[in-house]
C-alpha cells in the first residue's frame, strides 16, 4: 500500500522536542488536538515519501538500519496520521486545491482554531469535571495578576480636548444603513470639529462600566466585543479638521481627548504608510486601529480568540462607517498598509500591540445621485497586493 507525508503539517520546538502538527486533524469532543514528537529519524523516513511511495521501496535506501525496525517506525507514523493513504489524502487534497491561494500560514490559522469546544452554561453548572476545570481556569486568572487596563493612559502627554457637543444621532437608522459607501474620493473642505469629535466618542468612547469581578472593570462600547475585552485602540492622523492642528494623536477614550505622538507626520508619511493609496492620503482624518492583545489574552487563552479579536475590529469599522455617514461624512477602510513601519511610527511594539486596520473619512464628493465619485482603474488596480501583479 503506497503511503505519502501529509501535507498539513507544521513543525515547531516544544520543551526541546520537534512536534508536528497535523492542522486537518479533527479535535475531540474536548476540543483538545495534541501534536506529535518526532526525533531526526522520523523526520529523515517522512522526507522519503514525498511522493505516493511503497514502504518497502522507501527504506531501502537507508543504511545501518533494520529493514523491520523501519517498517516499524513507517507504520507508526502512518497511525499517528503523518503519513497518509489514499483514501485518507481526499480531504488533504481537496484542501490543498482550494485554499493554495493563500498559503500554508493562512491554512494553519483557519483548519487549527476550528472546533473548539465551549463550555454550556449548564455544564458549567452540573457537570463536576466541568465545573473543577472552570474553577481551575479562574484560579489560573486571578494568579496572573490585576486585569489589564481599559484604557491606556499616558498622563504626561500633550494633549487637546475635544468638543464634547456632539451632533444629534437621529438621523433614520434604514437611512444610514442605505448611504452607506465606501467613499475613495473627498472635496478638500475641512471635516467640521463637532463631526470629528462624534464620530470618535460614538465608535471608540466608553456607553457604559461593568465590574466583571476577577476579570476587572469592563466598558460597553456601541460595538459587539467578545468579553468586552475592546482591544483596540484608536490612533489618528489628522489632515483636515476644523480647529485640530494636523499631525498624529492616538485618541483618549478617557477623556474624549487627542494625545500628541507627533506634530511632525507628513502627507509623505501617510503616503508611505498606506502604499499611496489616495482615498488615505487625501481623507480629513485617518484612524489607525491597534490591538492591546492582553486585553483578550487576560480572559481567553486559546488560539481560537485571534479569530474574535479580528471579528471585533471588524464590529469597530462597521460601527464607524455608519457613524460617519450619519453625520455626513465619507468613510473608507482598507487593510493595505505597512504594518511594521506604522508601527514603529505609532510607537508601539508590534507583539504586546499591534496594527490591525485603517479607517478614515472626510468630506466625500458626491454624484449627482448621492453616489460616490469612482476611483480611475489606476487607483482601483493599486489596492491589488504587489504579489498579485508579478
Amino acid at each position: 500500500m503506497e503511503l505519502r507525508r501529509a501535507r498539513s503539517l507544521m513543525a515547531y520546538w516544544v520543551n526541546g522536542e520537534i512536534v508536528l502538527d497535523d492542522y486537518l486533524d479533527r479535535k475531540s469532543e474536548s476540543g483538545e488536538k495534541n501534536g506529535v514528537a518526532v526525533d531526526g529519524n522520523a523526520l529523515d523516513i517522512l522526507s522519503r515519501f514525498e511522493d505516493w511511495t511503497e514502504p518497502e521501496k522507501a527504506v531501502e535506501s537507508f543504511d545501518g538500519y533494520d529493514r523491520d525496525s523501519l517498517l516499524e517506525a513507517v507504520n507508526a507514523l502512518a497511525e499517528a496520521g503523518l503519513l497518509r493513504t489514499r483514501a485518507d489524502a481526499e480531504e488533504e487534497d481537496r484542501v490543498v486545491d482550494q485554499w493554495q491561494v493563500w498559503g500554508q500560514a493562512a491554512q494553519f490559522f483557519h483548519f487549527d482554531t476550528k472546533d473548539t469546544a465551549y463550555i454550556s452554561v449548564e455544564g458549567a453548572s452540573s457537570d463536576p469535571e466541568i465545573k473543577a476545570g472552570r474553577e481551575s481556569i479562574f484560579r489560573e486568572i486571578r494568579a496572573s495578576g490585576p486585569a489589564p487596563e481599559i484604557f491606556k493612559r499616558n498622563p504626561d502627554a500633550e494633549r487637546i480636548m475635544l468638543t464634547r457637543a456632539f451632533l444629534p444621532m437621529d438621523r433614520e437608522l434604514s437611512d444610514v444603513l442605505v448611504s452607506r459607501r465606501t467613499h475613495r474620493v473627498f472635496t478638500g473642505d475641512p471635516v467640521p470639529l463637532r463631526s470629528f469629535a462624534t464620530v470618535l466618542h460614538y465608535t471608540f468612547g466608553p456607553m457604559h462600566f461593568y465590574d466583571a469581578g476577577v476579570l476587572g472593570t469592563v466598558m460597553l462600547r456601541t460595538s459587539p466585543c467578545g468579553g468586552a475585552r475592546h482591544e483596540n485602540e484608536c490612533y489618528v492622523a489628522v489632515r483636515n479638521v476644523e480647529s485640530v492642528p494636523p499631525g498624529l494623536y492616538r485618541y483618549s477614550p478617557l477623556d474624549h481627548s487627542l494625545e500628541v505622538v507627533s506634530r511632525d507626520f507628513t502627507d509623505e508619511q501617510l503616503d508611505r504608510l498606506a502604499f499611496s493609496q489616495k482615498m488615505v492620503t487625501t481623507a480629513g482624518f485617518v484612524c489607525f486601529l491597534t490591538l492591546n492583545l492582553q486585553r483578550a489574552m487576560f480572559k481567553y487563552r486559546s488560539g481560537r480568540m485571534l479569530r474574535t479579536v479580528l471579528l471585533n475590529t471588524g464590529h469597530v469599522a462597521q460601527t464607524f462607517a455608519l457613524c460617519a455617514t450619519a453625520v455626513g461624512l465619507g468613510p473608507c477602510q482598507t487593510d493595505a498598509f505597512r504594518d511594521s513601519e506604522l508601527e514603529a511610527t505609532l510607537g508601539v511594539d508590534g507583539v504586546a500591540e499591534t496594527a490591525v486596520y485603517v479607517l478614515a473619512a472626510g468630506v466625500p464628493a458626491r454624484r449627482t445621485d448621492g453616489h460616490p465619485v469612482e476611483d480611475a482603474p489606476d487607483e482601483i488596480a493599486r489596492r491589488i497586493p504587489e504579489e498579485q501583479l508579478r
